[in-house]
C-alpha cells in the first residue's frame, strides 16, 4: 500500500554498493556544517512573527515545508476537533433537554458532560455519534492525507499557470526560500546528514538482535507498569476513594509517558539504525506504541480492581470519565512545564545536539498530537463532551509550539517531509485501540460489557 510504503526500503543496501571504494562523509562534521549554515540565519531568527502562518514561515523565513506541514497538521486537528465537538452534542443535548441523572455520586460539573449522567433514553443517539465518531477516526488519516496532496495540487496548478503566463511567483516546494536565499545550504548533503556512522562498520541497515532486544525491555518495563498501577490504584481507592486514585493514576501515567520518551532514545541506540531517519521513526514509534499500550493496561486494571471492590455505589463510566479528564489535563499542563524548564534551567548557548532541549524534533511534537487524539477517542466514549477541553488543549499546544519554536528552540533542520503516510499508520493504530481495545473500547462500551449494564448505577444501559 503506497500510504503505508517506507521509502528508505533498500536504501542502505543501494548506497552500499556504490560506494564500496568511497569513504562515507563523518556524520559529525556534516551535523557541524549544517548547524554553522543555520546559524548564518539566527540573527532574523527572533523577528519572526508569532502571528506569521505556515505559508509566510517558509516563503519568507526558510523553515521549510516539514515546519509549515506541522503547523498546518495542527489547525487540521483543532477543525476536525471542533467536529468532535458538534459529534458529541447529538447525545448530549437529548441528555440536557430529558435531565441528567444526578442520583449516583457524580457532581454537577463536570458530570453534566459524563456517559454516567445520561439517561436511559438517550442511548440511542449516543450510539448514533459513537458510530459518526469511529467513522471519522478511520477517516482521519486518510482525510489528512488526500487534504496534503490536494493542497500540493492546487499550489502546482498555480505555478504552472503562472510560468505560462510569465509572470514570477514564489512555491512552497522551494523550502529554502529565505531572506538569504538557499544557496547557502546546498553544499550539505542530506544523505551524509541523514546516515549515521559509527567508530565501527554496520553491514545492515539496522541491527535485529538491537530491535529484539529493545522489544523485550519494553515488554518488561510495561508489565511492571501494569503491577504498578494495580497496587497504586488499589491502595489510593482504600485511602481517599476513587477521585484520589483516578489523580495517582494520571500522574503516574504522565510520569511514565515523559520517562518512556528518554528510554526510547536509549532502546533506539541499541538497535544501530544506518539512518537519522529511521532512528527517529523507530523511536517515535515506539514511544506511541508504549503510549497507547500503557493507557490500555491502566484501563484494564481500573476495571478489574473497580469490580472487586466497589464500596462507593458508583458508576464505573464517571471513574474512567474522570480519568480521561485527568489525563487530558495533565498532559496538557506537562508541555507547558516542560517549555519552563528549558527557559528556567537551559541556555541558547549550550552546544546542540540531535535530541537536545532547545531542538524542535518534528516527529516527536507529532507523536504527542497523535496521543492526544488517541486519549480523546477512547475518552469520547465515557465522556463525549470530553473533546470540549481536547479542544482548549490542541489550541493551547498550537499557540505553545509556535512560541517554542520561533523564540525558545534553536532553528530546526530544514525538511521537506510532510509525514502523511506516517500519520495515517499511527491514526488507523489508535483507531484500532479506541474501536476494540478490551475492556474500554468502543464495542465493549456500547455493549454495556464487562459488568456495566447490569450496574443499575449506570443509567444509559437501564433502557437496552
Amino acid at each position: 500500500n503506497a500510504m503505508f510504503k517506507d521509502p528508505n526500503e533498500g536504501r542502505f543496501e543501494r548506497e552500499r554498493r556504490a560506494s564500496e571504494h568511497h569513504q562515507p562523509n563523518k556524520l559529525g562534521n556534516a551535523v557541524d556544517k549544517k548547524f554553522d549554515a543555520e546559524a548564518a540565519d539566527e540573527h532574523s531568527w527572533g523577528h519572526v512573527s508569532l502571528c506569521a502562518n505556515a505559508e509566510e514561515m517558509l516563503m519568507e523565513h526558510g523553515l521549510g515545508q516539514g515546519i509549515m506541514w506541522y503547523f498546518k497538521f495542527g489547525q487540521f486537528i483543532i477543525w476536525y476537533n471542533l467536529l468532535l465537538c458538534f459529534i458529541a452534542l447529538i447525545s448530549f443535548i437529548p441528555s440536557v433537554a430529558v435531565g441528567p441523572e444526578y442520583d449516583g455520586a457524580a457532581t454537577r460539573f463536570p458530570g453534566v458532560f459524563y456517559l454516567a449522567t445520561y439517561p436511559a433514553s438517550v442511548y440511542p443517539a449516543f450510539v448514533l455519534c459513537v458510530t459518526i465518531m469511529l467513522i471519522c477516526t478511520f477517516s482521519l488519516g486518510p482525510a489528512y492525507r488526500y487534504y496534503v496532496l490536494q493542497w500540493i495540487t492546487k499550489q502546482r496548478e498555480a505555478r504552472d499557470k503562472a510560468a505560462a503566463g510569465g509572470q514570477d511567483i514564489k512555491w512552497v516546494e522551494d523550502e529554502f526560500e529565505g531572506r538569504y536565499g538557499r544557496e547557502q545550504f546546498e553544499y550539505v548533503d542530506d544523505t551524509a546528514v541523514d546516515r549515521i556512522e559509527y567508530d565501527f562498520e554496520i553491514t545492515t541497515r539496522y541491527s535485529r538482535c538491537g530491535v529484539f532486544q529493545s522489544s523485550v525491555i519494553m515488554a518488561l518495563i510495561l508489565g511492571a507498569s501494569g503491577v504498578i498501577t494495580f497496587y497504586m490504584q488499589r491502595a489510593a481507592r482504600q485511602a481517599g476513594g476513587n477521585s484520589v486514585a483516578s489523580f495517582c493514576i494520571a500522574l503516574f501515567v504522565s510520569f511514565m509517558a515523559y520517562l518512556w520518551e528518554y528510554v526510547c532514545n536509549i532502546l533506539t541506540r541499541l538497535e544501530y539504525w544506518a539512518y537519522w531517519s529511521d532512528y527517529w521513526k523507530s523511536t517515535c514509534i515506539k514511544v506511541l506504541l508504549f503510549k497507547i499500550l500503557n493507557i490500555f493496561t491502566v484501563f484494564l486494571v481500573k476495571r478489574i480492581e473497580f469490580q472487586s471492590d466497589n464500596s462507593e455505589d458508583q458508576c464505573q463510566l464517571e471513574d474512567l470519565a474522570n480519568q480521561f479528564l485527568l489525563l487530558i489535563a495533565l498532559n496538557t499542563l506537562t508541555t507547558i512545564a516542560n517549555l519552563l524548564y528549558v527557559l528556567c534551567f537551559t541556555s541558547p548557548d549550550d552546544e546542540r545536539s540531535v535530541d537536545g532541549y532547545r531542538e524542535f524534533i518534528l516527529s516527536q511534537e507529532y507523536v504527542e498530537l497523535v496521543y492526544r487524539m488517541f486519549l480523546l477517542h477512547l475518552g469520547f466514549l465515557v465522556a463525549p463532551m470530553i473533546v470540549i477541553f481536547g479542544l482548549v488543549a490542541n489550541i493551547m499546544e498550537y499557540w505553545v509550539d509556535k512560541y517554542r519554536l520561533l523564540r525558545v528552540c534553536h532553528k530546526p533542520k530544514v525538511t521537506s517531509s510532510t509525514f502523511r503516510g506516517v500519520l495515517a499508520f499511527y491514526f488507523f493504530l489508535s483507531a484500532l485501540f479506541v474501536l476494540a481495545s478490551f475492556p474500554n473500547g468502543a464495542i465493549f462500551i456500547l455493549d454495556g460489557s464487562f459488568g456495566l449494564s447490569r450496574d443499575e448505577s449506570c443509567f444509559i444501559y437501564q433502557g437496552k
